[in-house]
């Protein structure tokens, strides 16, 4: 009988080493997450090899690891930066976008918090009926004009919010098809990362949308 480690490492060495010549697919990429464990010390040069791919299915397998191991943060980071959005079902991008969702809250700054998501967000700030329960979300897409434009006019209002509202439980940041939650493994402080990526990438964005 083989042993698991000796396989799992082989497993591991043999998709890194592809990881080298071309992107890993969707289907590795999964194989070497379940193997990894077995070969904990290979787990940061896993993460590093994703890093490098910036695709969906990278950014897919970057999210079962800790957001502590090295390269998984710098990974989404760079992939945000470069545009990568989640894959739907049928293979499909999701539309880019940034939001943040919230719940009403008996904290003494909500009430001006959501003064200030109205009047920054017009439109695009939504009251939302979930189980019965009211929900906020405020976002930036794809819409008429730029993306730049856009996060030119709300880019400090963004991250203002985003840095109070992340304080607040089951507040959830959405950005090109992922949610990160603030109870979870990714919370506000490492968010903070990736809500500046997405920024950066939509300031790039000049086309215009009619």
């Amino acid at each position: 009988m083989n042993d698991p480690r000796t396989e799992a490492a082989q497993t591991v060495e043999s998709l890194l080493t592809r990881a080298r010549r071309e992107p890993l697919s969707a289907a590795d990429c999964q194989r070497a997450l379940a193997a990894v464990p077995l070969v904990p010390g290979r787990v940061r040069h896993l993460a590093h090899a994703l890093s490098a791919q910036r695709d969906a299915a990278s950014v897919a397998a970057l999210l079962q690891l800790p957001p502590h191991v090295p390269g998984v943060v710098e990974g989404l980071h760079g992939a945000i930066t470069a545009g990568v959005s989640r894959a739907r079902r049928d293979g499909s991008p999701c539309p880019h976008l940034l939001a943040i969702d919230f719940r009403r809250s008996r904290a003494r700054t909500f009430s001006s918090l959501l003064t200030r998501a109205r009047q920054v967000f017009g439109s695009d700030y939504e009251r939302l009926d979930v189980g019965g329960e009211p929900r906020f979300r405020v976002g930036v897409h794809t819409g008429r004009g730029t993306m730049a434009g856009q996060v030119a006019a709300k880019a400090q209002d963004i991250q203002w919010l985003h840095g109070r509202l992340g304080k607040l439980k089951g507040t959830r940041l959405w950005i090109n098809g992922w949610t990160f939650a603030v109870d979870g493994a990714w919370r506000a402080p490492i968010q903070v990362h990736l809500v500046r990526a997405w920024l950066g990438w939509a300031a790039t964005q000049t086309q215009t949308r009619r």
